[in-house]
């Protein structure tokens, strides 16, 4: 049933799911430590790969150009989560000459302009209904997808979308206690049906071919946020 689900889903938005005989198309990490060992793996992740940036500006301009159909008025704000040295915020400022903000769970967050020191799974009254969009690349950085999917979706304004930037490397093959979350491409439209009923719903695909600085084909699943999560309803 599940398969046929994620067949229905997929085929609405011209995908093909890619049967892989037994391997698992979606892994989360479980820390034997619990949150602690999780917030302590990912801290140092982040302080080996600070100068490291995944975002692009292929992959970024696909999200402004669909920002900018979409906002024709301009872009007033955004939040990227898991931004790490900030890279993809400033380039939103730039590009959108909008008030857009990082945010990581590492204190060198501090070292950024523009970036906080954040769980990107809690939600954060501050900025509920404040954000036109939400920019990941780091959704594979999550221990609970769904929960920091639904903190998301409260933070934009009704009109707003979230932009979650994907790739084969954020697989199960590249999934671990570095990066907890792992999902093949083409499963991540079931994910969304299956997670975000009443707070959140795909609205849109956008095709990368390739990004400049890794070479690699992106999807990114732009979400929309549902009224009953606009509007503070379960």
């Amino acid at each position: 049933m599940i398969e046929a689900l994620l067949r229905r889903v997929a085929t609405r938005y011209g995908l093909a799911v890619v049967k892989r005989g037994d391997e698992p198309l979606v892994y989360i990490h479980d820390y034997a430590g619990g949150y602690d060992e999780y917030r302590s793996v990912q801290t140092a992740a982040n302080k080996r790969k600070l100068s490291h940036v995944w975002a692009d500006a292929v992959s970024l301009g696909a999200v402004a150009a669909d920002l900018g159909r979409r906002f024709p008025a301009g872009v007033r704000s955004g939040i990227c989560h898991g931004a790490r040295n900030g890279f993809e915020v400033a380039w939103f400022r730039e590009a959108l000459d909008a008030d857009v903000i990082g945010t990581d769970i590492s204190e060198t967050a501090t070292q950024f302009a523009d970036m906080v020191v954040w769980d990107f799974h809690d939600a954060n009254p501050d900025w509920s209904g404040r954000f036109d969009f939400v920019y990941t690349n780091s959704l594979d950085q999550a221990v609970a997808p769904q929960r920091a999917l639904a903190a998301w979706a409260a933070q934009l304004v009704p009109a707003g979308r979230i932009y979650i930037e994907h790739t084969a490397s954020h697989g199960v093959d590249g999934a671990g206690e570095m990066d907890p979350f792992g999902a093949h491409p083409m499963v991540m439209p079931y994910l969304f049906f299956k997670w975000g009923r009443g707070t959140y719903a795909l609205d849109d695909i956008l095709e990368v071919e390739a990004k400049a600085n890794k070479k690699l084909r992106a999807w990114i699943f732009v979400l929309r946020s549902e009224p009953a999560a606009q509007s503070g309803g379960d």
